[in-house]
């Protein structure tokens, strides 16, 4: 399926290059005594073949960009990653459009139609369909929805959630070493211990395992990364405080992000059957001489994301940008799970 103009005029070039190919073909079938008679007709036969399916893809774009739109419609959720594509192709909205409604890269709506929205969550989906206007049989989310893909689990929390009865919570330090126990875990209201890295993922299993409500998962680690509008990394609001910066992209903030992308993928590859709610924590500014501590600042942050505001605060997608134009991302597209962009709870020096 063509998505894009710059695949209309690659495959249009095409078209015209088999139709050259099969006329020489022709001309020169005689020139190959050698060759039997079938196979000559089998090779023709395929290459026909291959430009009757080029040439389909144009005219089935051709007749969507012809479209009006309402008369797209979805009637099962395994039809609406492709009711999406139609849509904004007889919409006139470009990839590059629809990116920036949802403040992505243009680049991740590439990916999303290639893989017929294979990696996004059922959150997302809904995203793209109202931010192209388009009203879909399902309103609420069925309890089967894209079981196959375990990341439609795994969700962005909002605001609204970050309240104690939500859900089961665990708070996560998170801390990359090979021998200390370099994280900080805090399950529910129990005590917060430090923990090695490689026991995170088998704690949270357990808790994934022992209930049915949905989890909420805090850590503190970049969720979500901010691209400038000449497509550099660039820092976050949160990551500035008094002159001093805590960029995700540099020294520990990429650390921990890489930590934090094999901890999610462990529990992508667990294919959990209740909803994980993600939350980011930001404890990185300390005064100075203050000793990091890693049960500390899974507390604190448990004690602002329960309530204790004048602790910290919580702040939303929007008002993570530097600048308006700034582009937020999912920290794991690049793993092509697109899980959305979490509130962070940020904690205030103490």
């Amino acid at each position: 399926m063509i998505t894009n103009e710059r695949q209309y005029r690659i495959t249009r070039k095409k078209v015209a290059q088999f139709a050259r190919e099969i006329e020489n073909f022709d001309a020169a079938s005689s020139d190959r005594p050698d060759v039997h008679p079938r196979l000559l007709r089998a090779e023709l036969d395929a290459m026909r073949s291959q430009l009757a399916e080029l040439r389909d893809e144009l005219r089935e774009y051709e007749e969507l960009k012809s479209t009006d739109p309402s008369v797209i419609s979805v009637e099962s959720v395994e039809g609406l990653a492709e009711g999406l594509i139609k849509y904004r192709i007889s919409s006139g909205l470009s990839q590059r459009a629809l990116a920036k409604r949802l403040e992505v890269k243009e680049q991740q709506i590439q990916r999303y139609e290639a893989t017929r929205y294979e990696s996004a969550s059922y959150q997302r989906l809904c995203e793209v369909s109202r931010a192209l206007g388009m009203n879909w049989r399902h309103a609420e989310k069925p309890k089967d929805v894209r079981p196959r893909h375990p990341a439609a689990m795994i969700v962005a929390g909002v605001r609204d959630q970050a309240r104690r009865d939500s859900g089961q919570w665990v708070f996560v330090d998170i801390g990359f070493s090979a021998d200390e126990r370099s994280c900080g875990i805090a399950i529910g209201d129990l005590q917060p211990r430090n923990v090695r890295y490689g026991d995170l993922a088998p704690c949270i299993a357990r808790e994934l395992e022992s209930d049915t409500a949905p989890l909420n998962l805090l850590i503190e680690a970049p969720l979500s990364v901010a691209f400038n509008s000449n497509g550099n990394p660039t820092g976050r609001s949160i990551e500035k405080r008094n002159g001093k910066t805590r960029y995700w992209y540099t020294q520990g903030g990429a650390v921990t992000l890489l930590a934090t992308m094999h901890l999610v993928r462990d529990l992508y590859e667990m294919r959990p059957s209740r909803e994980v709610r993600l939350f980011e924590g930001f404890a990185s500014f300390k005064h100075k001489g203050t000793r990091s501590s890693h049960q500390d600042d899974v507390s604190n942050l448990r004690r602002i994301a329960w309530g204790e505001r004048d602790k910290g605060r919580i702040v939303e997608a929007e008002g993570l940008k530097m600048r308006d134009e700034d582009i937020l991302v999912s920290s794991f597209s690049i793993l092509g799970m697109d899980l959305g962009i979490p509130p962070v709870v940020v904690a205030d020096s103490p």
